[in-house]
């Protein structure tokens, strides 16, 4: 796409933006499958090494395919975003995975002493990072209920050691949403870094740029690949300078870098990304006001609902309410594990963002190990059950869930 050709579409962005012409002319970013890059002098390599000239060196700290993955995503969570009448640059960092993103995230950000503030419901491996791997190192969580400003702001202000406000929203697995914008807000009037988990929105749903949001990660191994065929994870900043410097040296060092081959399809799969979610989130719809009816289910976790207590903030903030949802069953941890097994062609796997439509039951598989009082407390039932809603059509799907139910 030539540079001076701005497109007004969401669509031709996740198919055209970050692409540069390949030397060779390929059609499509090649898979660069070189651990290094070779200098045409002795000075080209210190002048890149120094900083002084732009270029590839080590595929750890920068490799072709990772850029065009990087400036895609990048393209689309700016996306007609404005800030000092100019368009929003933002500099995003591909990884390994979405942990990796997150560590160095947090990493890059805090030092002993700092504190995070963030609420229940939060990813697994999130979750353990914050309150297992972090403590040690003198970085500690305050949890709280973000989707009550009062608490919020409470907290801020009862502890000067707050550096960072950490939301996931919707977050995982009750589908609970915080507002964005106001917890921004927040966030700025007492000097906090905010940074938010956009992975179950993706951009196309949900840009938190938009809304004030310093960082965005995102596990691409998810919604944004699309096809469950690569584990990936990005973080973007609005702080390019920043981006840049402290943050690359961290991603760097850690050593948590993507790889060519994941990295190529990631970008491949980004490019329907718009027509999968219309699909996924059309079938969620569908879903969810199925469940809300049928006699073996206690509750429906899905913002699409008006019932759900979180509607009125999932529509201010997102296109649509999504592809995730959760249902709790009242046959419990025994009717959980029953449904789970009469599936015929919903998925019974962990992970989401898939085209096929995946469930699990965190009771009897993710959070098994998790003490029942701290599951109750996030919101997680014996007879809970996650589900990413596939693109298949949507009465097999509803004939799946009857049949299992039934």
């Amino acid at each position: 796409m030539d540079k001076d050709f701005l497109p007004s579409g969401w669509g031709s962005v996740a198919v055209h933006a970050g692409h540069q012409q390949d030397p060779k002319y390929a059609h499509l970013v090649p898979i660069y499958a070189s651990s290094t890059f070779v200098f045409d002098e002795a000075e080209q390599g210190m002048r890149r090494f120094s900083g002084k000239e732009e270029g590839y060196i080590y595929s750890r700290w920068g490799n072709p395919t990772f850029t065009e993955a990087e400036n895609k995503i990048a393209a689309l969570e700016s996306f007609g975003i404005m800030e000092n009448s100019s368009p929003l640059q933002v500099k995003g960092i591909l990884h390994a995975s979405g942990m990796a993103a997150i560590t160095t995230l947090l990493l890059s950000n805090l030092k002993a002493g700092d504190k995070i503030l963030t609420h229940y419901s939060l990813y697994g491996g999130t979750e353990e990072i914050i309150t297992k791997v972090l403590p040690p190192l003198g970085i500690t969580a305050i949890i709280t209920d973000l989707r009550d400003l009062n608490k919020a702001e409470e907290a801020i202000k009862k502890d000067k050691a707050i550096r960072m406000l950490y939301i996931e929203t919707p977050a995982n697995p009750t589908i609970q949403c915080v507002d964005i914008e106001a917890l921004s807000k927040l966030a700025k009037q007492y000097g906090l870094i905010a940074a938010a988990d956009n992975t179950f929105a993706t951009p196309y749903l949900q840009q938190p740029f938009r809304f004030g949001i310093d960082f965005i990660i995102h596990s691409t191994t998810k919604f944004l690949n699309g096809h469950g065929t690569a584990i990936g994870g990005i973080l973007l900043g609005r702080d390019v300078e920043f981006m840049k410097t402290k943050a690359y040296t961290m991603a760097k060092t850690l050593g948590g870098n993507a790889n060519p081959f994941d990295a190529f399809l990631l970008i491949n799969g980004m490019k329907t990304l718009e027509l999968r979610m219309d699909r996924h989130c059309h079938n969620a719809m569908e879903v969810a006001k199925y469940l809300s009816a049928h006699i073996a289910i206690a509750k429906v976790n899905y913002t699409g609902l008006p019932e759900h207590p979180d509607h009125s903030t999932a529509m201010k903030q997102m296109r649509h309410p999504g592809a995730m949802l959760s249902f709790e069953l009242k046959s419990g941890l025994q009717g959980g594990i029953d449904f789970m097994n009469k599936l015929k062609m919903c998925v019974r796997t962990v992970s989401l963002g898939t085209c096929d439509t995946l469930l699990s039951h965190p009771a009897s598989m993710t959070h098994y190990s998790v003490p029942k009082e701290e599951k109750i407390k996030y919101g997680i039932t014996d007879g809970l059950i996650r589900m990413n809603v596939g693109i298949e059509n949507i009465q097999d799907i509803i004939a799946d869930l009857e049949q299992a139910l039934n």
